[in-house]
């Protein structure tokens, strides 16, 4: 699943999330794509996010990370 700026997207392909992407950063080469993943995700879907911002023309990444909380 991605979501994009708190919106669920239903896309499949790198392509699909490239141009949602585009579509989000109105032409700004500039802007930074967040990833966040928690432990659930399949590195499949990671590619997929840098491989669309490389289609969308956007090289700036910022990865986040979830911690397990501590009991």
């Amino acid at each position: 699943r991605y979501a994009l700026n708190n919106r669920r997207l239903d896309v499949r392909s790198p392509e699909a999330l490239a141009d949602e992407l585009k579509r989000a950063s109105n032409g700004d080469a500039e802007a930074v794509v967040e990833l966040h993943a928690d432990a659930l995700a399949t590195h499949q879907s990671v590619i997929n996010v840098l491989e669309a911002a490389r289609l969308a023309g956007l090289p700036r990444l910022r990865f986040s990370a979830q911690t397990q909380k501590k009991n």
